[in-house]
């Protein structure tokens, strides 16, 4: 299917966000109805329910009255449906929105969950002005759990076995993020000399997450994140003058992390030198500290 980006309300890096169509219900009707699905985005118990009511439902949660929106997610390159998104409940006293995603089961483990999720929160909080978005999510289901790390959220609390589900409790987690942590995600764009070798440093030994990969193309280009971390590198040592390619050795890269000791221990197992061991600072927080593959200067440090 040809797609243009007159077709999108938002457009992300992977997906588009649209209104609603009468033609998607099926497709949505069919994934929610999944017990796959409904296991992950429901607390009550399952009940099945006729398809046309399922629709009237994804009707009304696209209906996009007052501050509350609710859009189908589209992949950017195939023009494929692949879910829905929706922000509601905000009030004009607490600007405070609930997020929901679904994304079908065919289309999972891609990453369109994760760029559908950061596209709509970007939107809640640069057009609706919101404060604060939040969410609650099956402690079960790691791999949504790390979607919205990726998207910036940060774990608020856990209702410890508050859920029963496939004959065993879990917890319920309860996950949120304000409007300045969004707007000071930290982006670096650095030069580097192996964008492959940047890759595999950001990735393996510090556990970021590959979020754009253009390494393939005739302008070379990856980036890795972290929670709101996002640094990009260029290989552009040949553009530039012998005196400006030096690293700056009287700055560094700082990366706060919820466990500074995990993220050391990860470092170590990787075998990447450690410049620094972990060691108590006199201010009070823990960190180690690291030197990247092109000599960037990084200190890893608890919050």
């Amino acid at each position: 299917m040809d797609v243009t980006m007159t077709d999108f309300t938002l457009t992300g890096r992977l997906v588009g966000l649209r209104v609603l169509r009468e033609s998607d219900l099926d497709a949505l009707v069919a994934w929610w109805s999944d017990p796959r699905t409904l296991a992950r985005q429901t607390s009550g118990p399952f009940v099945a329910k006729p398809a046309a009511e399922v629709a009237v439902t994804f009707r009304a949660w696209c209906a996009n009255i007052g501050a509350d929106v609710g859009l189908a997610v589209v992949e950017l390159a195939s023009g494929e449906l692949v879910g829905q998104v929706a922000l509601f409940g905000a009030t004009v006293k607490d600007r405070c929105a609930t997020l929901a995603v679904m994304i079908g089961a065919p289309h999972q483990g891609r990453g369109l969950g994760t760029d559908a999720v950061r596209t709509i929160v970007d939107y809640g909080f640069t057009e609706l002005g919101l404060h604060r978005i939040e969410l609650s999510a099956n402690g079960d289901n790691p791999a949504a759990l790390a979607a919205y790390r990726k998207a910036g959220f940060v774990e608020e609390g856990r209702r410890r076995e508050a859920m029963f589900r496939g004959g065993r409790w879990h917890d319920v987690v309860n996950m949120g993020i304000l409007a300045r942590e969004h707007q000071a995600a930290l982006r670096v764009e650095v030069f580097v000399a192996d964008l492959d070798a940047f890759v595999d440093f950001y990735t393996r030994v510090l556990g970021f997450t590959l979020s754009d990969d253009r390494r393939a193309t005739d302008s070379p280009y990856a980036a890795v994140a972290l929670g709101t971390a996002r640094i990009g590198a260029v290989r552009s040592w040949g553009d530039l003058e012998l005196a400006v390619r030096s690293i700056p050795s009287g700055a560094e890269l700082v990366l706060e992390v919820d466990d500074v000791e995990a993220a050391h221990q990860r470092a170590v197992e990787s075998g990447w030198p450690i410049a620094d061991g972990l060691a108590e600072q006199p201010w009070g927080l823990r960190d180690f500290r690291v030197f990247d593959p092109d000599g960037y200067y990084l200190r890893v440090t608890s919050r």
